[in-house]
């Protein structure tokens, strides 16, 4: 039992030296550790392949994009392209004119500029103006007459909103599309007119649908 006793007492005396030297090394590495200054550098990052970005904002990367400037709000693929749906454009002109008059009233202006904004708009539309008169005279005199009203808003189109001529045709029917039927005189004044009417075929991006969409079918 001595033995053992005196035996403890020496472990306790050689084990607390060595504990106590590595308590003591480690405090120093944990300083020296902290007192280093010196700036580690990281390696390069990986550099990216593919362009993540989204010009458009359609939701489709760069690096798949295949129709460039979506319209925003459009139904599109996985590649950002999206479907069209042909709307036709109509565009129709009637200017009426005094009795025996082949000069185009003041009152008609502006509905001849917006026909001139139109054909602007769409270069590639070529026009016919009709020319017509009421049932009062001979055939011969309202054919000429019919004719003049339909040449004097052609000659208005290019000389007053620089409409390409030969974009512009004319013809004078006189009498023989008569608008309103009968001897009246708010007949024949219907009767006295110019007319064109032209049409233009317009893609529209089809649009995701959302709780605002109206449905055109109902």
């Amino acid at each position: 039992m001595k033995k053992e006793l005196i035996m403890n007492k020496l472990s306790g005396f050689i084990l607390a030296p060595a504990i106590k030297y590595l308590f003591v090394t480690a405090g120093v590495l944990l300083m020296t550790a902290c007192a280093d200054s010196r700036i580690v550098t990281l390696e390069t990052s990986v550099k990216q392949l593919q362009n993540l970005s989204d010009d458009d904002r359609d939701g489709v990367v760069k690096a798949r994009e295949q129709c460039e400037k979506t319209t925003i709000g459009a139904a599109i693929n996985n590649n950002g392209c999206g479907t069209q749906t042909a709307a036709i454009k109509p565009f129709k002109i009637k200017v009426n004119f005094e009795n025996n008059s082949a000069e185009v009233p003041l009152t008609a202006f502006s509905e001849i500029q917006s026909l001139a904004e139109f054909l602007v708009k769409y270069p590639e539309i070529t026009l016919v103006i009709e020319g017509h008169s009421s049932k009062i005279g001979s055939a011969k005199f309202n054919k000429k007459l019919s004719s003049d009203r339909a040449k004097s808003v052609a000659s208005m189109l290019v000389s007053d909103f620089q409409i390409d001529q030969s974009r512009i045709s004319s013809i004078g029917y006189g009498f023989e599309r008569l608008a309103v039927t009968g001897e009246s005189e708010q007949a024949h004044a219907e009767n006295r007119r110019i007319m064109a009417e032209i049409s233009h075929t317009e893609y529209i991006d089809d649009l995701k649908w959302t709780i605002y969409t109206v449905d055109l079918t109902d």
